[in-house]
């Protein structure tokens, strides 16, 4: 579409296309969502924005307050719907695989924090706090840790007191220091979109012929993360942007638009960061690891027989006090041999890949490491969409009565776990596999090797695939040759 000259300062979108701040004319790409029109101008409205970001921020505090003034699972549908039948499995799992990090779009503590930071002391963040990994570690201990330990851990209480001190962090944070710090090195949930956003099939960036002599940079001005929208392209990345959106209220020339699933992921990433890698390797483990082997493998009929199982037992024998403090050995253990596993088979995959390929293992690492990706986000969209039937749907119907006062009936499940129809969802664990393997592929072409060392190193590089695929078969035969326990825990 060729678009016509303007003399408006260049931030203008007529009916042929965009003027941008530069005043140069641009060509609209078709696959631009911005330019959908009724959707577009929802995104790049800040008042639909704002008002969607205020009902989030009500019905998250809300859920707190009321997960702590009201305990009882059996009473409270409203904490446990909108923190893990909600906001964990849609606005986490599924966003991500499709739209990339709208998460932090209406994430109700960036909300606050644009506003917080302008009024606090905005002092720069001490360099042995600029670490990623203090987010990661946050979610890994503060909450899966916590999770597998005690078993009350995801009641409405424990979640509710959960997210209060993650308010508490991250409003502290927002009043101390500067440049959103608290999304950037604090927040649990940071390392996560930043590493499996790139999943996604949207990317937001800008028309390069727009930017051609702009010297305004009002997208950069516009971002109160300090992020270049017109450099994502260049980078190969993202990172970092919570797609809030101000960017395109600046700027006609920002695009958010459709791209391949796992665009980034298929071409080079000039900044790699190997906080990155490894939230796929621990999350992996933590997650879909440690869950096959204690909720998967524990409802099977030999559940005591699997080593993780007998060990718990040997320290609850050993150190009776244990199992009094109400501690879940057998989920600890299971954590613990689910990271040895994980991290052992990527590790050590990746080191002999690097021999093979002869080159440094910090570039096996992070150029590799990326194709690990798959695994747990679309594996866990199995888990997800199974639980829509067998948990989430009743949860969340339930939590609007309860919230809007409805006074209507206890709405049941769609589903009674060990339905055979259940079971088709494993389709997605297969897909993670799949879809994994041939981004291993795809990513050993960017490094400099022989064909032959290539194919040679990638058995070993794609381990953890093959490890993974191996469980879920393994889970499968362990439930057809010896079925399920008739009382278990999980």
């Amino acid at each position: 579409m060729s678009v016509e000259a303007s003399d408006l300062k260049g931030k203008q979108v007529n009916k042929t296309g965009i003027i941008a701040c530069s005043g140069n004319p641009v060509h609209s790409s078709k696959s631009d969502i911005l330019k959908i029109p009724l959707l577009g101008r929802l995104i790049k409205s800040s008042v639909f924005l704002f008002v969607l970001r205020c009902v989030v921020l009500f019905l998250f505090a809300y859920s707190i307050w009321f997960g702590l003034v009201e305990p009882d699972p059996e009473k409270n549908y409203v904490t446990t719907g909108f923190f893990w039948a909600l906001f964990w499995p849609f606005f986490m799992i599924f966003s991500l695989v499709t739209l990339g990090p709208v998460i932090c779009t209406i994430c109700p503590h960036a909300f606050i924090g644009k506003y917080l930071t302008r009024w606090g002391l905005n002092k720069p963040v001490p360099k042995k706090l600029r670490n990623p990994f203090i987010g990661l570690a946050i979610l890994l201990l503060g909450y899966w840790g916590a999770y597998y330990a005690f078993a009350p851990f995801g009641s409405p209480w424990f979640s509710a007191l959960f997210f209060l001190l993650l308010s508490v962090l991250a409003i502290v944070s927002y009043l101390v220091f500067d440049k959103m710090a608290y999304c950037k090195y604090f927040c649990p949930m940071g390392p996560v979109k930043n590493a499996f956003g790139k999943m996604g099939f949207t990317w937001l960036s800008t028309y390069p012929d727009a930017c051609v002599g702009c010297k305004t940079f009002d997208c950069a001005k516009a971002c109160d993360h300090h992020l270049s929208p017109f450099n994502f392209d260049k980078g190969g990345s993202m990172d970092g942007c919570t797609l809030c959106m101000d960017c395109t209220q600046a700027c006609p020339a920002v695009s958010w638009r459709l791209v391949k699933p796992s665009y980034s992921l298929l071409n080079p990433i000039k900044r790699t960061r190997n906080v990155d890698v490894w939230t796929y390797i621990l999350l992996l483990a933590v997650i879909s690891i440690t869950m096959r082997f204690h909720h998967a493998l524990g409802r099977s009929a030999i559940a005591d027989q699997f080593p993780w199982s007998r060990n718990a037992h040997w320290l609850e024998t050993q150190f009776p006090a244990l199992a009094q403090a109400g501690l879940d050995t057998t989920g600890l253990v299971a954590l613990v041999y689910a990271l040895v596993l994980t991290i052992g088979v990527c590790v050590g995959g990746f080191a002999i890949g690097r021999r093979i390929l002869q080159i440094p293992y910090d570039k096996a690492f992070s150029t590799l490491g990326y194709a690990l990706a798959p695994l747990m986000i679309i594996g866990g969209l199995g888990h997800a969409s199974e639980f829509f039937f067998l948990h989430y749907y009743s949860d969340i119907a339930n939590a609007a009565n309860q919230l809007l006062n409805l006074q209507a009936e206890i709405v049941e499940p769609l589903a009674r776990r060990g339905e055979p129809w259940l079971h088709k969802f494993v389709v997605f664990q297969y897909i993670a596999v799949t879809w994994s393997m041939y981004l291993f592929y795809k990513r050993l072409q960017l490094i400099d090797a022989s064909t032959r060392q290539k194919w040679l190193a990638f058995p070993f590089v794609s381990a953890m695939p093959i490890v993974y695929l191996a469980l879920i078969m393994f889970s499968a035969y362990v439930f057809a040759t010896y079925g399920v326990a008739m009382t278990h825990g999980h």
